[in-house]
């Protein structure tokens, strides 16, 4: 195997530019981009052009004849993440998945099996798991800091115009609509601490009563064997918002994950003014310490969100040969979440019938 490892990226948009090129290039003295392909030829091209990666492509099959890839990275719609993954497995690349996994456990499945048929690497971009508040979150509720775990809320917004005014915007097209793009992020994010999601429910209103999309506010419960995790999905806001509590039996985990910030509640034992100041002063204590070194890592260039971990953990799991940071069978149970929520939805509104 090549010191650095040859990357070739499918797919032009803004995921792969703002985020994926952006990685690969934080680690160009492990891997670095060789090639980008997209069905839309001048994108390509300008994207090689923009950021001095030699060869541009309009179709995969060509890209993979000619270039001697290491990885494939795949940065379009879910519904072609399948035959795309599997026709890079069977050259011989280990394969990088913008989430979902795909639209279907079938077809998680079939890539699954190529992976174990080819011997190449599977991992999915769970990137919300690998910001640091989450990291840390996962960190202290294993080694048992808020006790034992009980349940979880997730809030999400969407800044409106991204998607939801978009008309002819494909992911409209997806099964559920809306709930299919940011859906999976929350119940990888729910997985991160349920064990076995076993029952679903949904709730969903239409506000800004948009004919192309026949919802955009979603209430979704997952119920598993430890816990429940209680979703808001929004989509009628101007802003983004992306907010997860975490409870226990001895307190709880407030991850604010636009600030990038953590804040540890303990137990409460009272209302009197001397421990609600207490309580004030901790939680102000922790949101000036988070400041502070979010503001001293973006000085120092240190900063590192979601997708800088994964693809710098990816690269390393080949190099070293290792368990990806998300496993295909990982990617699977988000999946199966996801048809199960989408499954309820069609079940209980005529919309989706």
């Amino acid at each position: 195997m090549p010191d650095k490892l040859k990357v070739g990226i499918v797919g032009c948009g803004a995921v792969a530019r703002e985020r994926h090129i952006p990685g690969f290039r934080k680690i160009k003295n492990k891997a670095t981009v060789q090639a980008v392909c997209d069905k839309n030829e001048n994108l390509a091209h300008n994207m090689a052009k923009e950021y001095g990666i030699p060869n541009a492509y309009s179709d995969i099959s060509e890209m993979l004849a000619k270039e001697k890839l290491d990885i494939v990275d795949i940065c379009v719609p879910q519904q072609i993440h399948a035959p795309l993954a599997i026709q890079a497995l069977e050259r011989g690349c280990h394969v990088l998945i913008e989430k979902p996994m795909a639209l279907k456990t079938s077809e998680c499945d079939e890539m699954i099996e190529a992976s174990r048929n080819y011997g190449g690497k599977l991992c999915i971009v769970h990137n919300v798991l690998f910001h640091p508040p989450f990291l840390k979150a996962k960190e202290l509720v294993a080694r048992g800091a808020i006790g034992t775990f009980t349940g979880m809320r997730i809030f999400i917004s969407d800044h409106r115009n991204e998607m939801m005014m978009r008309k002819d915007y494909w992911i409209h097209q997806l099964p559920g609509g809306l709930i299919g793009e940011t859906g999976p992020h929350a119940a990888y994010m729910s997985l991160a601490f349920l064990n076995k999601v076993n029952n679903v429910d949904i709730y969903a209103q239409n506000f800004l009563e948009h004919p192309w999309a026949p919802f955009d506010e979603f209430r979704i419960e997952l119920e598993a064997e430890n816990g429940i995790s209680s979703i808001l999905i929004s989509y009628t806001s101007n802003r983004h918002i992306c907010g997860v509590d975490i409870l226990g039996t001895e307190g709880s985990l407030q991850l604010d994950l636009n600030s990038m910030l953590l804040i540890h509640q303990g137990q409460k034992d009272s209302l009197k003014p001397i421990d609600l100041a207490g309580y004030s002063l901790s939680t102000a204590l922790q949101i000036t310490k988070g400041v502070a070194a979010n503001a001293f890592k973006v000085v120092t260039r240190k900063a590192k969100l979601g997708h800088d971990v994964i693809i710098d953990r990816f690269v390393d799991s080949i190099l070293h040969n290792h368990q990806p940071p998300v496993t295909a069978e990982e990617g699977r149970e988000t999946t199966r979440v996801v048809e199960m929520i989408v499954a309820k939805l069609r079940e209980k509104y005529d919309q989706y019938k």
